[in-house]
């Protein structure tokens, strides 16, 4: 089966990609109006099915992809059986009777399949074309290397990469094998992992040099997290990130290793791969996100790039104002988008309402959260994060700007919560960080405004696995080494949050915090030992990607305790932090069964 997310009269919808016939194009079908036109057709007695019926599913429709994922084997049987019909029924029967059923895929605005997905993770470093010209190399960290990207980078078909205007644009993208999760789990087999893939499709892996731009002017040499920073920053910028055409099934791929892949450019090729050329395949990935994480229906990871690393795009390539890029990939379809340069910065809110996520939430209403008492954790899309933000900190140079990466929402958790640690976990450190949440929809803010877009602040109690770290084998590379960091809060839970948020007016510096484990003691710190203040890390983070309301920042460890392993053995370990002024939180550690 093919599968899409469309947008026809106002309203967005999954549904069936089918070729129609008559016309030789591809149509898609909403199936709960299919369902109510094909009941009408088998009403009357002399219809060929007023016996034998169409397939029907006997119950409402899930409207969006998440919703038909999700809801399990017993949809998605009805929808295979409805797409086996359809084709039937467009070749011998009454046609007519699907038309306002159904749309030519021309006259319908594509979504990315998936259009806000909880989890986009995308792998990194994941070809031969990596390391293969570096003969220093002596052995690969075969774990999954990747960043996660925000709601607000993900476009659909057709949709417009719009760059604002910068002093020297640099750039590229690629295409990348897009895998989508149908069914979640946790501590998946690699041997079970492809039955938890509802399908594939294309993601346009697109950065051009914004927050890069930064880091390259401050004198080096520059450390990974910086670079991983501007890099990956820049691939989370708004509309950055172009997904679809469909979510095409296993069963109409066959081999998924085993497609080839074009990037073309105003119809010229750019680039030929194939998707063999993986170091860590989809099972793998998998069964590794969910040895510390729940994987869930709509979940999407992307493999990384299989050839040419970034086909470059400069300015001269965008002298007549746009340009149409296509990641091309067999048996998936063909994912264009124009890429355009922005001649004015007035013109930055075109650029950010181009991602159907943030366009949504203008839609409805939802740009802001009235109150501090009205959010939960839940209410979070993305949880950003700091690194080397401590002022004693002198591994790192000082820098300008924070360097931030995200980390899925689903790593937050309430006061009182029971993290529950992954077989994998050995030694830990806990740790007692400010965080702030933004109250409404943030970009292109200016620091001196940016207090205004806090909705309050809280307390974080964040929990670090070391398993990557022990894992990683030396000599390694900066980013083996340092990428285990980011992921040691991955867990689900893994950042516990305070409630009620303490009010945006309360000054956060120099306010005393501690965190303790209960019997074990607990160690000091204060907020000035920040470098960057919340207000910094939002108004830098905002220039290019926009804030959803509700999302988290979290500045870095003020005081952390390390427990070695023997310690986390317990069957249960409690502790809290407590920023004095910002508010406490309990928490309880177990281990897994």
């Amino acid at each position: 089966m093919r599968l899409a997310t469309f947008v026809v009269e106002g309203q967005e919808c999954a549904g069936l990609v089918l070729p129609h016939p008559a016309t030789q194009s591809d149509w898609v079908f909403d199936p709960a109006l299919v369902e109510a036109r094909l009941q009408l057709y088998a009403s009357r007695g002399t219809s060929p099915y007023a016996v034998t019926r169409p397939p029907a599913l006997g119950a409402p429709w899930p409207r969006d992809m998440v919703g038909l994922l999700s809801a399990g084997d017993r949809v998605t049987s009805a929808l295979r059986r409805l797409d086996d019909f359809l084709r039937r029924f467009l070749e011998q029967a009454d046609a007519y009777i699907l038309q306002g059923a159904g749309w030519p895929v021309a006259n319908v605005r594509l979504r990315a399949p998936v259009p806000r997905p909880r989890l986009f993770f995308g792998l990194v470093q994941n070809s031969p074309t990596v390391w293969r010209n570096t003969p220093e190399r002596t052995h690969l960290n075969l774990f999954p290397q990747g960043h996660q990207r925000p709601q607000g980078s993900v476009i659909g078909p057709d949709d417009p990469i719009l760059l604002p205007p910068t002093e020297r644009l640099n750039g590229g993208w690629n295409p990348e094998l897009g895998v989508i999760i149908g069914k979640g789990g946790r501590d998946i087999p690699v041997g079970e992992a492809m039955r938890h893939v509802a399908g594939l499709t294309i993601v346009s892996d697109v950065t051009f040099d914004y927050f890069r731009q930064d880091m390259n002017r401050q004198p080096g040499p520059h450390d990974w997290f910086e670079d991983a920073m501007s890099s990956w920053g820049d691939k989370k910028s708004d509309a950055r990130t172009p997904m679809g055409p469909y979510l095409v099934t296993l069963d109409e791929i066959g081999n998924p290793y085993d497609l080839l892949i074009y990037t073309r450019q105003d119809g010229l090729l750019r680039d030929r791969s194939h998707t063999g050329a993986m170091s860590l395949g989809i099972e793998r990935t998998i069964s590794w996100l969910s040895s510390f994480r729940e994987l869930h229906a709509g979940d999407v990871l992307h493999m990384g790039t299989m050839g040419y690393d970034g086909s470059p795009v400069n300015e001269t390539m965008l002298a007549s104002g746009e340009s149409i890029i296509e990641s091309e990939i067999e048996k998936l379809g063909v994912l264009r988008n124009p890429l355009a340069l922005l001649r004015d910065e007035s013109e930055r809110e075109r650029r950010v309402f181009v991602a159907p996520a943030v366009a949504s939430l203008v839609d409805q209403g939802r740009t802001a959260i009235a109150a501090p008492d009205q959010w939960t954790p839940a209410d979070a899309r993305h949880f950003w994060t700091v690194f080397g933000n401590r002022r004693d900190d002198t591994t790192l140079p000082q820098r300008p700007y924070p360097r931030f990466l995200n980390a899925p929402a689903t790593a937050l958790a309430a006061d009182g919560h029971s993290v529950v640690l992954p077989a994998r976990a050995t030694s830990l450190r806990i740790a007692c960080e400010l965080a702030c949440v933004v109250g409404r929809l943030a970009s292109c803010v200016e620091e001196d405004r940016a207090e205004n877009y806090v909705l309050g602040y809280c307390v974080v109690a964040a929990i670090y696995d070391s398993s990557f770290t022990d894992a990683v084998i030396e000599p390694a590379t900066p980013q083996e080494r340092h990428l285990p960091a980011v992921y040691a809060r991955w867990g689900d839970g893994f950042n516990i949050i305070s409630s009620p948020l303490a009010l945006p007016a309360a000054e956060v510096v120099g306010r005393n915090g501690v965190i303790e484990i209960d019997g074990l003691g607990g160690v000091t710190g204060e907020t000035s030992i920040y470098r960057h203040q919340p207000a910094q890390v939002l108004a830098y983070i905002s220039r290019y990607i926009t804030l959803f309301p509700g999302d988290v920042i979290a500045l870095g460890p003020l005081a952390e305790v390390i427990l070695p392993e023997e310690e986390t053995r317990e069957a249960i370990l409690r502790g809290y932090a407590q920023i004095d002024g910002i508010g406490s939180v309990r928490f309880q550690i177990t281990r897994g069964q």
